[in-house]
C-alpha cells in the first residue's frame, strides 16, 4: 500500500526517516532555513486503498517523527555552521539596504565617518573605538559634515531594523567597507555583532590634521596601530576632495602624488593638496618606506588597507556574546 500527502517547502530527517510539509516553517530568528537537510521525500495520496483516517494518523506520525528531527537538529547541523550561515545572510541583506542609498559621490563622508567614530579608541585608557557613539558626537568641531552621512545611513538602518535589529556600529564598519569596495577599491569582509555605545566618547582624541609624523606615529601608536598601518589607512584620502586623483575612485593615486610633493610647485591650487598631516608623512624616512611601496605596488596597498580597515573597525568594539 502507498500513502502519499502532498509535499512541498522544505524537508526533515533524522536517521532513516523524513517528513515533508505543504505548509510554510519559520525557524527562530538566528536561524537559516535550507531547503532541503538530506533525506528521501515520502510521497502519499488519500486517494489510495486505504481510509482517510488512516492516512491522517500517518500524516500526525510524520509530523511528531519532524518535531523530533528538529528538536535534534542542533546535532545534526554544527552550531557554528548555522550561526556562520545566518551572519552571511544577515551581511548581504545589510549590504544590499546600505548599496541602495550609497552612490561613489558619498563615499568620500561615509568612510570619513568611519574613522571618526573608530578613531577614538585608546589603549592604555581602553576607551572609545567603533560604538557607533559618533551619532551623539555630531556637533563636534571635528565631525562637521557627518551628519548628512548619517542621514544617509538612516534609511538602510530602519528597513534592515524591521527584519533584524542593527547597531549604528554595524551599519557604519560596514558602509565603509562598501564605500571602498563601490569606488573600485578591495573587497573588505565585516565581522557584525557590535554593540552601540549609549553615550558620547570623550572629546580629543582623534589625530588632528595639524600634526607632524613623529606625533602621528605616537598617536596612532596610543591606538594600537604601527606604522606601516597609519600610512595604508591614511590612503583613504585617495576618496574626496581633498586632490589626489579622481575624488570617487580607490586606488593608489594618493601615494604617487605625495611622493611627487605638488605642494612645493608655485603653480596656483597644487599647494592646497592634501591636509598638513598628509604632507607630513613623506617627510619622514619610515613612512617614505611604505609610502614609495604602496605607489609601485596598488595591490600591496590593497590588500593592507583590507587589513588595517578590519582592524580599525574591530579594535575597541563591544561584541554581542554567541548563543
Amino acid at each position: 500500500m502507498s500513502h502519499t500527502v502532498a509535499v512541498d517547502r522544505w524537508v526533515l530527517s533524522s536517521g532513516a526517516s523524513s517528513f515533508t510539509s505543504t505548509s510554510n516553517f519559520y525557524f527562530p530568528t538566528k536561524f537559516t532555513r535550507s531547503p532541503h537537510f538530506g533525506g528521501n521525500i515520502i510521497r502519499a495520496s488519500a486517494t489510495t486503498s486505504g481510509s482517510n483516517e488512516s492516512v491522517i494518523c500517518k500524516s500526525l506520525l510524520c509530523g511528531r517523527r519532524a518535531l523530533l528531527s528538529l528538536a535534534t537538529l542542533s546535532l545534526v547541523m554544527p552550531c557554528d555552521r548555522v550561526n556562520n550561515s545566518f551572519a552571511a545572510d544577515e551581511s548581504f541583506r545589510l549590504r544590499e539596504e546600505i548599496r541602495k542609498v550609497l552612490s561613489k559621490g558619498k563615499a568620500a563622508g561615509v568612510l570619513r565617518l568611519v574613522f571618526h567614530d573608530a578613531g577614538t579608541f585608546q589603549v592604555d585608557e581602553k576607551i572609545g573605538g567603533m560604538n557607533g557613539s559618533i551619532v551623539f558626537e555630531l556637533d563636534r568641531p571635528e565631525n562637521k559634515g557627518l551628519k548628512k552621512s548619517i542621514k544617509i545611513l538612516e534609511k538602510a538602518k530602519s528597513q534592515i531594523g524591521v527584519v533584524q535589529p542593527v547597531s549604528w556600529a554595524d551599519i557604519i564598519a560596514l558602509a565603509g567597507a562598501e564605500a571602498v569596495s563601490l569606488c573600485g577599491g578591495p573587497s573588505i569582509p565585516i565581522k557584525l555583532g557590535r554593540i552601540d555605545s549609549l553615550v558620547p566618547d570623550p572629546e580629543g582624541k582623534l589625530p588632528e590634521e595639524s600634526l607632524d609624523a613623529t606625533s602621528l606615529k605616537q598617536c596612532f601608536e596610543r591606538k594600537g596601530f604601527s606604522t606601516q598601518e597609519l600610512v595604508a589607512l591614511s590612503g583613504a584620502h585617495t576618496l574626496g576632495s581633498k586632490g589626489f586623483g579622481n575624488p570617487v575612485v580607490f586606488d593608489n593615486a594618493y601615494f604617487k602624488i605625495l611622493m611627487e610633493k605638488p605642494w612645493l610647485s608655485s603653480a596656483g591650487m597644487t599647494s592646497m593638496v592634501g591636509l598638513p598631516s598628509d604632507r607630513a608623512l613623506v617627510e619622514d624616512d619610515e613612512c617614505v618606506r611604505w609610502i614609495s611601496k604602496y605607489a609601485e605596488d596598488q595591490s600591496l596597498f590593497f590588500e593592507d588597507f583590507k587589513n588595517a580597515y578590519t582592524k580599525l573597525v574591530d579594535t575597541g568594539a563591544t561584541w554581542k556574546k554567541s548563543l
